[in-house]
């Protein structure tokens, strides 16, 4: 599990998991309103520094009261779409980036603000899999490119490095809207 802060919003902390062999994905999607979590399926996710991006566009959305859905954790959600299409927006994104029937891997994030209090162990209680390291690696290990090339619609985007459609990735995220 990962444990951080974003600099610009220091009073907020952030848990972030990593989980394979997910067994449960149709319960939890079933009960996903209930949650108060993010949870991402993990072929959607090329980096760290994807999801980051996403969360800190939430939490900027937050802070100027601009939230387009009901929470933080379902801004993440719409936040990872590259498009800014009003009108299908949030089912477009927990279609392509949210936990779905058959997904075997997810990333959950919980934001924590304050004085509100987070176990840490309350991610094993609602998953069940294997929770792995949130690293780039752990995440390649369980990404589609292809997935994430149509959900980004960087089918032609040609590069040399991971590395490089990551930061396609990031740039999309972030520039989305303007």
């Amino acid at each position: 599990m990962l444990t951080t802060t974003i600099p610009q919003f220091p009073d907020t902390k952030l848990y972030i998991s990593l989980f394979r062999n997910v067994s449960n994905a149709p319960e939890i999607v079933d009960s996903l309103a209930e949650l108060p979590y993010s949870i991402i399926d993990a072929r959607t996710l090329l980096s760290r520094e994807q999801l980051l991006s996403a969360v800190y566009r939430a939490m900027l959305e937050k802070h100027c009261n601009k939230l387009r859905t009901r929470n933080l954790h379902t801004e993440v959600l719409l936040c990872l779409s590259p498009t800014s299409n009003v009108m299908s927006q949030i089912g477009d994104a927990m279609k392509r980036f949210g936990i779905k029937k058959d997904s075997t891997s997810v990333v959950l994030v919980k934001a924590v603000t304050g004085d509100e209090t987070f176990d840490p162990k309350g991610f094993s209680e609602v998953i069940r899999g294997e929770e792995l390291e949130f690293s780039d690696t752990a995440l390649r290990e369980s990404a589609d490119i292809d997935t994430i090339r149509e959900n980004y619609k960087l089918k032609c985007f040609e590069c040399e490095r991971l590395e490089e459609l990551s930061a396609a990735l990031v740039h999309a995220i972030q520039l989305r809207g303007l």
